[in-house]
Parts: structure tokens; sequence; C-alpha cells
């Protein structure tokens, strides 16, 4: 058996789970590197937390290398250019040569795309901006906080529905709850569309309980940052005291010189495999997570085309079934793993209670999700599964 390289772009979900399954999978010959800009892994589940002060960002980080298995090796760098022709990864500390490829680099987050975006919005969605926002909430005492989501598609779809939900749950504790009006202003049609109509009216459901506005099909021309208002498509406007910006997301620049991006922006790839086709070159070249476009062969609405949201869960899922079919190759076996579609995910709702929602999304005539009855258990739930994705590998 020859020995292989499999050069890993990326160590958050997908890219660890694809490590760590690889490792277990193939002989120690067979060498497996993971690159990324970035010492720590951190869940972003938890940016809220940091948002509201609940958690530090020590509590939601730890060192990559810590969470991956032995025999594998990590390279913390910049990634600079793809040459998919001669199977060479460049970097700005060495070039490296792969045999198997898994591009699991995310997503490039950019409020400048928007005019005024960046001067006039915070955001959570990085850990920096939660940790800036954490400070203004702090001095904001009142007025009109606007949650606004310009572009779709944007990782965690209900994140911004979560950060609503908590902040009023957050200024009712500091005795608030009359001095601040809470608004959301997005681009969507309905919440979480993907999940299909029911989901989408119980988020809804959920916001008009606590008094949140909902302003769905708002697409932002710009920002007047000096004025504090933002501006719309069909012509309206709304003002605000704070604003809080879900960013628009990008593929990163690098997969998009390499021309790996199609028509979405994003890379296509099987949806069974997690295989990019048609790449040039001797070796086999895989995507996953947010970097993706995976289309779903069901659908609500027969003109309207869906494709998989972007998050952490299916992000894992499909480092583990990239890993079993690079393994496959690697020991000449036939693959017996693919990706299922199956994924969930986490809603809080403040006072320490969580909706749990689980997703079919290769279901046919269109996904299929169901979610549970929120309570206390559901949240100590995300709690374990937070800490879970801490955990040294031992």
């Amino acid at each position: 058996m020859t020995a292989t390289t499999t050069l890993i772009l990326g160590g958050g979900f997908g890219g660890i789970a694809a490590a760590n399954s690889l490792r277990r999978l193939v002989p120690q010959e067979h060498e497996i590197v993971i690159i990324d800009k970035s010492p720590s892994f951190h869940v972003g589940a938890g940016k809220t937390w940091v948002m509201l002060d609940e958690r530090t960002v020590e509590h939601i980080s730890k060192p990559r290398k810590n969470l991956l298995d032995r025999g594998i090796r990590f390279l913390q760098a910049n990634v600079l250019s793809l040459d998919l022709e001669r199977n060479v990864v460049a970097t700005d500390s060495q070039a490296l040569r792969w045999d198997y490829l898994v591009i699991a680099l995310g997503v490039d987050l950019d409020l400048a795309s928007v005019p005024g975006l960046a001067e006039g919005a915070q955001t959570f969605y990085t850990l920096e901006g939660a940790q800036r926002l954490q400070s203004a909430l702090k001095e904001f005492k009142g007025g009109d906080l606007a949650i606004l989501i310009p572009t779709t598609p944007f990782k965690c779809p209900p994140a911004p529905y979560e950060a609503a939900i908590l902040l009023r749950h957050a200024f009712a504790a500091r005795g608030l709850a009359e001095k601040v009006r809470i608004a959301i202003y997005t681009v969507e049609g309905a919440p979480m569309a993907t999940a299909g109509p029911e989901m989408g009216q119980y988020i809804r459901s959920e916001l008009a309980q606590r008094s949140i506005g909902y302003h769905p099909q708002k697409k932002l021309v710009r920002i007047d940052s000096a004025a504090r208002r933002m501006s719309f498509e069909d012509g309206s406007e709304a003002g605000y005291d704070l604003l809080v910006a879900v960013p628009p997301h990008d593929a990163p620049r690098v997969v998009r010189d390499a021309q790996l991006t199609n028509q979405s922006g994003w890379i296509p790839v099987d949806p069974l495999t997690l295989k990019v086709t048609g790449i040039p070159g001797s070796g086999e070249v895989y995507a996953v997570g947010d970097v993706t476009s995976v289309p779903l062969p069901g659908r609500y609405k027969p003109e309207a085309a869906l494709s998989l949201p972007k998050a952490g869960v299916f992000a894992e899922a499909h480092g583990r079934v990239a890993a079993h079919q690079i393994a496959a190759k690697i020991l000449g076996r036939e693959p017996s793993e693919t990706f299922d579609g199956r994924g969930y995910c986490y809603l809080e709702l403040g006072g320490g209670r969580a909706v749990k929602a689980d997703g079919s999304f290769f279901e046919l005539p269109h996904p299929v999700m169901q979610k549970q009855v929120p309570d206390e258990a559901q949240f100590r739930d995300k709690l374990a599964w937070v800490a879970r994705h801490l955990t040294p590998v031992s």
C-alpha cells in the first residue's frame, strides 16, 4: 500500500471531524495534515453567550491541536493558493503536495460589502465582534435595537432569531423591558425557510410573544451610520439606536481564485459523498461544511430550489463522510458511508430553556423538521453538545 498525504484546509467542525475520523480509519504511514490560520477552535453557538457576558471566549474555545488525534499534524498557516493541476497547496509558510484534499475553509464575513454597514453595525458573528457588542449592550439603556439580516445564505439560520429572544430576556432582567424596542429586518421571506413553514411560523410566534418586530423581504440598499437609518430596496427606511447585523457571507477568496465555485457562489459537491467533481489533476478533492453548496432533492414550491443550510452539525457530518470516502480509496474498498441529510439545531429561549429541532433535509417532497416542546433539559443538551466539542482528545 503506497503511503499518501491528505491535506485538510480549515480546522472547524468539518476539518476536525475529517482529520480525526480519517486518522482512525487508515494506517499511520498515511499522512494527515490540517491547516488553519488560527491556533484556537471555538464553538460558534457560544458567541451569543459572549455577547451577553454569560461566558468568556476561553469558555467556548480550545487549542486546535488538543482536539486532534495523535498522528495528525497541525500547521498554523494562511492558505494562499490551490494548484489543482499539480495538487499543491501554497501557504504563507510552505507549499505542500496532496493526494487527497478536503476543503473546510468555512466562509468569509464582509460587513464592508454593503455601503455603510461596517461603519454602522455591530455583530456577534465573530468573537471579536461579540466582545465589542458586549460592551455596547452594557452601555445601551433604551431605544431601538435593530437586528439586520442583509443577505443569504448565512451560517446557523436560527442565530439572529435566538439573539433577539435572548436580548429581550437580558434587557428584561436589567429592568429595561419597556425601554428597549427590538425588531428584525431580514431579506428572507420567512425564518429558517429551508426548515419549512411550520418552523418559520413557530419562530415568528416566539418573536411576537416577546413584542419583537419582524420585517421580512427587506433587501438592504445602504446604511447611513451618521443618521442611524437603514434604506431598503422597496423604498422604505427604518431608524435604529443600536444596529446588530449578520455580516454578508462569501466563499473564501482562495477557493474563488481557484474557480471552484459555481453560480451559487459556493463549491458544488456530490450531496452523498461531498466530492468536488471536474477537478484537474490526479488527486481527489472534497469540500465540507459552510463552503459548500449541497442541493436538496425536495422543494416547498416548484420554482424554488433548496440548498442545505450552513451549520456546524452538517459540517461535522460532512467531515466524517469525506474521511470514510478517502479511507475507502486508500484501502481499496467500496465506500460504505454517505451523507444522509440529517441534522439538528437548538434555539435558546432564555431562562435556561431551549428547543431542539431535528431535520431530515433529503426527504421528499420537501425537507422535514420536527421540534420538541421547549424545556430546561434541551438547554442542558445544548450545553453538553458544546462541551463535547471542546473536550480534548485523550
